[in-house]
């Protein structure tokens, strides 16, 4: 008699549940035609995606997807939604499981608090606080009559370093314990890697140039137009990124009397505020085209719209935008709009880096770790023109 003994799967239709209700709601009409394997053009040959998963899914099978590095791999370019005879939508089933998976490996046990809008208020209270705090007691007196206008004269750069650094520092904790929770779970999790995984240093650099090339979402077709938005407001973001850490390495330099630079306001034709001012443009040209797509385009193409989605897109596209209007107030002199705005401003600035390990923001982490560890593992797939 055959002793061996046949793999238990154990159903769990709550997590099948969770996944409905974060996005995933056309799962059950997956008949397992395997028609979104065929059209995909980033997956792997061997264990191709998303036919597993959906019926994974399906079954509830929680360990077989939260680990999956494949989740990551793809990039929802929808070619499998736009494809498929059912109208199951494995792009959007394949972005449910990603938006669990933030709240699963974020640390601290903060992460149900960006799973719905009901925590919305209390999220935002923290920041509309703790800066309001800081300008109660940073600000000089009378700052809104002071000309010509000056941000710092209503917070500080050493208040906002006060308030940012020790709150970002915290982010950057929450990351780096939800990027090794990630890890270990794609070297249990991950189908289709055998053997022994390759170096990762390689691997790391060969994503990099792969992320600044876009050349994974590149190859999308149904969602195509994407990519140039994306890439603009990538690049705006690095920028912005940048010239907000070069105004600080300024700033620093001049109060330490290590030298003297340029202080700020920095002139408009002054290379630093050209780079910002570039980046914003940039940034909010993209992000504006990415959310006008996402309100307005065929769901079947661009993937379905949820809490994630709207809370980042949203934070990301007014965390620009009032940076914008800050300065065009600032240069036009209207006093009280531009203190206003700097306000909103430093709020989403907080909201939008503070909770980036819990938020869709993580989603550039655990994306770049995933596409590291199947580059080390030869699983990602080289695509032959």
């Amino acid at each position: 008699m055959d002793q061996t003994q046949a793999p238990i799967i154990e159903p769990d239709v709550s997590f099948a549940r969770r996944i409905i209700e974060n996005g995933g709601d056309t799962l059950k009409k997956c008949f397992q035609c395997g028609n979104c394997s065929a059209v995909c053009n980033v997956t792997p040959d061997n264990a191709p995606f998303p036919r597993k998963e959906m019926i994974w899914a399906q079954w509830g099978l929680k360990d077989r997807l939260i680990g999956n590095a494949d989740v990551w791999l793809c990039h929802q370019c929808n070619d499998c939604s736009a494809h498929c005879p059912r109208g199951a939508n494995p792009g959007d089933v394949m972005a449910a499981i990603r938006n669990i998976s933030f709240a699963h490996f974020a640390p601290f046990g903060l992460g149900a608090l960006f799973t719905s809008k009901k925590y919305l208020p209390l999220l935002l209270l923290l920041p509309v606080v703790l800066i309001g705090v800081a300008v109660s007691f940073g600000s000089k007196q009378g700052f809104m009559s002071i000309k010509p206008i000056v941000f710092s004269n209503m917070m500080p750069v050493h208040v906002i370093d006060l308030v940012f650094l020790p709150t970002v520092g915290l982010a950057a904790l929450a990351a780096l314990i939800g990027v090794s929770n990630i890890m270990k779970s794609f070297k249990t999790g991950t189908p289709g890697v055998t053997g022994q995984v390759g170096s990762m240093f390689p691997a790391a650099v060969k994503t990099v140039l792969g992320i600044l090339k876009h050349e994974k979402m590149a190859q999308c077709e149904a969602n195509a137009p994407r990519t140039i938005a994306h890439q603009m407001l990538f690049y705006g973001f690095f920028a912005l990124l940048a010239t907000t850490t070069l105004v600080a390495i300024m700033y620093w330099i001049n109060k330490l009397g290590i030298g003297s630079v340029s202080a700020t306001p920095l002139a408009l034709a002054h290379p630093v505020k050209l780079l910002g001012n570039a980046g914003a443009l940039l940034a909010f040209i993209g992000v504006s085209i990415i959310y006008k797509r996402r309100l307005t385009g065929d769901p079947k193409n661009v993937g379905k719209t949820g809490y994630y989605d709207s809370f980042f897109g949203t934070v990301l596209f007014w965390t620009i935008t009032t940076g914008i209007l800050a300065e065009i107030f600032r240069l036009i002199d209207i006093s009280p709009a531009a203190f206003g705005v700097y306000y909103i401003h430093l709020v989403l600035v907080f909201t939008l880096l503070v909770y980036a390990p819990y938020s869709k923001f993580a989603h550039m982490l655990y994306r770049f770790m995933a596409l590291t560890y199947s580059n080390a593992a030869r699983r990602s797939k080289e695509r032959v023109e």
